[in-house]
């Protein structure tokens, strides 16, 4: 009987151990869970954190761009250049952040917008094969007809809506001014290289538009003229940065200009609109923000304005 009793005792032993281990692994489960949770929620907490924060200096610098294109303006000198983009503010280090923001002239590219025109679209059908020769002709004619459906406000249906419904999934044509160039990757006839090749060459800004005879490439200084070639629009774009072309009329007045017959109503010396970048970092977080300011200039006065803003891509 009492050998009975100890074998009983010793098996509850047992039992009772294998509880208390068991009791003790789960306890220590989930605490390791809920350390975990603890450290991801945390971590979490803190990138939000610091994002916010990051937004925060963005917009400051973003001010500075702001102000350094109205006093631009309004402080300009005779025979300067007005904005000698890029424009690059100094990097800013507050608290482990580092700010910077860059100034680029819109106007140096060619407004895709601007392709409600006729001749807008003759101009753009030279950007397309002088960025991508490998196009020809009645490509890039049906390629900028495509844009210009595109922003074209009409209703009815027609072969392009036909075409972009039919695709395995399908959408609209817009019928509205592109908001961003990214809409060129869904117009019809688009390819990735194509778009990559036109992308440092575009924008989609409010029309209409003029180019900057200051800062426009070669490639768009080639829209202006069928008689342009690549070799002439080099050497005017030589000519930006070596001699002094601060008005129309004194490009007009250019010999290489004159043997060109360039068209006197689609240049400009002084832009409306700009493209900010703004990067904001912090050990292994970056963020990035394009915005488009837009400047309103009367008389000798300037003001400066936010038109959009995004994150990551412009």
């Amino acid at each position: 009987m009492h050998r009975a009793y100890r074998l009983s005792h010793k098996k509850q032993q047992g039992v009772v151990i294998v509880v208390a281990l068991f009791i003790v692994a789960l306890v220590a489960t989930m605490a390791y869970i809920m350390m975990s949770r603890l450290a991801r929620d945390t971590r979490q907490t803190t990138l939000i954190l610091r994002n916010v924060q990051a937004e925060n200096y963005a917009q400051g610098s973003i001010a500075w761009a702001r102000d350094h294109l109205k006093n631009d303006f309004e402080r300009q000198k005779p025979k300067q250049m007005i904005d000698p983009v890029p424009i690059q503010s100094p990097i800013k280090e507050v608290d482990g952040y580092k700010i910077s923001s860059k100034i680029d002239d819109l106007q140096a590219r060619f407004n895709l917008n601007n392709l409600t025109d006729a001749e807008a679209q003759r101009d753009f059908v030279r950007l397309i094969r002088a960025v991508s020769p490998a196009i020809n002709q009645e490509q890039a004619q049906q390629l900028t007809r495509a844009i210009a459906d595109w922003i074209t406000p009409i209703t009815a249906d027609n072969e392009f809506s036909k075409y972009y419904l039919s695709l395995s999934k399908p959408y609209r044509t817009a019928h509205r001014a592109m908001q961003s160039i990214t809409e060129l990757r869904l117009v019809k006839g688009m390819t990735p290289a194509l778009y990559q090749a036109l992308e440092p060459f575009v924008a989609a800004l409010p029309p209409p538009t003029l180019i900057n005879l200051q800062t426009a490439s070669a490639e768009v200084l080639m829209t202006l003229s069928p008689d342009m070639t690549l070799d002439t629009a080099k050497a005017i774009q030589q000519l930006q940065k070596t001699a002094l072309i601060t008005s129309t009329e004194a490009f007009y007045n250019l010999d290489i200009v004159k043997n060109n017959h360039l068209p006197s109503n689609k240049l400009t010396a002084i832009s409306n609109y700009f493209l900010v970048q703004t990067e904001v970092t912090i050990e292994n977080q970056r963020l990035l923000i394009y915005t488009l300011l837009e400047r309103k200039t009367n008389g000798n006065q300037a003001t400066v304005s936010i038109l959009s803003q995004s994150k990551g891509t412009w």
